[in-house]
């Protein structure tokens, strides 16, 4: 990496979060419904954070149950410190003293925190690198206007921002290489995307477009097809539904292998969402014909190409 004489980088994760233990799951909750770039609840700004808190406390329980399901709480934070330590591990081949933080949006460490830390330790320029593969105004575009905000108040401190990775080369064929190891000759493709509300699409939204070209790139010559996940709210959503287009796929007899395509790493929308509720919601006729393939994880490969993007990003603006 090249870097300028004196300067000390490093670089901050970004991602939603999750909650740690079922005991975080209504502040979890709360915070996500008191963010209007993502949810626009009724009465305005003033009354966005009093509703957040009646449907956090309405909703928790059943949401705790979920969490009980899959460990008691989200491994995102886990996942996230094995990637930033082999991140760091890498970067600091070339880098000496390079640091990786995690800044979540919507849990602890919140991504405030994480800009905060940076500066107290030292650091003099952060690369925001959002673990999200495709760029959203409701995920990374959320993300990034808390760390500018936080940011504002270290002028000395420059930043780079990584819009997306949706069709890097090294992220699409280590996808692909996922998908041919773990498919199956009788199995159908199925890409499962975290659904959007219509209306960010019709406003230019980029993330549906985005998620689509991933699934282009990472099916290779295969047969697939696409499908969204999460829907929640009376809203117009992205779609088909994953729960709609897995019955009708069913229908025709097939067997499905399912490919989180929004995600890199397990949580709720893989261990609950897939695995648990789209069989139970389909029935008998899922039995034995659903498969999902496995996240990266805490896979070095996907350490490996973080780390590129984040080195080639700093590279091109020094």
């Amino acid at each position: 990496m090249i870097t300028g004489a004196g300067q000390k980088r490093c670089a901050i994760l970004l991602s939603m979060g999750g909650p740690e233990t079922t005991a975080d799951v209504k502040k979890y909750l709360r915070n996500i419904f008191s963010d209007r770039t993502l949810i626009r609840l009724p009465g305005g700004r003033l009354l966005q954070k009093p509703f957040a808190r009646m449907i956090s406390s309405l909703r928790h329980k059943k949401v705790q149950h979920h969490y009980d399901l899959i460990g008691g709480g989200s491994p995102i934070l886990k996942w996230s410190r094995d990637q930033a330590r082999m991140i760091e591990e890498i970067v600091g081949r070339s880098e000496p003293g390079f640091r990786c933080f995690i800044g979540m949006r919507y849990f602890r460490p919140m991504i405030d925190e994480a800009v905060r830390q940076a500066v107290e330790a030292g650091f003099e320029q952060i690369t925001f690198l959002p673990l999200y593969p495709q760029y959203s105004v409701a995920t990374t575009g959320s993300s990034f206007e808390v760390a500018r905000k936080t940011l504002a108040e270290y002028p000395q401190i420059p930043a780079t921002y990584i819009q997306d990775f949706h069709d890097n080369e090294e992220y699409t064929s280590l996808l692909g290489e996922y998908i041919a190891k773990n498919i199956t000759d009788d199995e159908t493709l199925l890409f499962s995307a975290h659904s959007l509300p219509q209306k960010f699409v019709d406003d230019g939204d980029p993330y549906v477009d985005q998620v689509k070209r991933t699934a282009a790139l990472a099916a290779r010559d295969r047969e697939y097809f696409l499908s969204f996940q999460s829907r929640t709210g009376p809203v117009a959503w992205v779609g088909p539904d994953t729960i709609d287009e897995a019955r009708r796929l069913l229908g025709e007899k097939r067997r499905l292998f399912v490919v989180p395509i929004s995600f890199v790493c397990d949580h709720i929308e893989t261990l609950y969402e897939i695995d648990i509720e789209l069989p139970q919601i389909l029935g008998p006729t899922a039995e034995g014909r659903i498969r999902r393939m496995p996240m990266f994880n805490a896979d070095p490969r996907f350490a490996a190409l973080l780390a590129s993007i984040i080195k080639n990003k700093v590279s091109s603006h020094v």
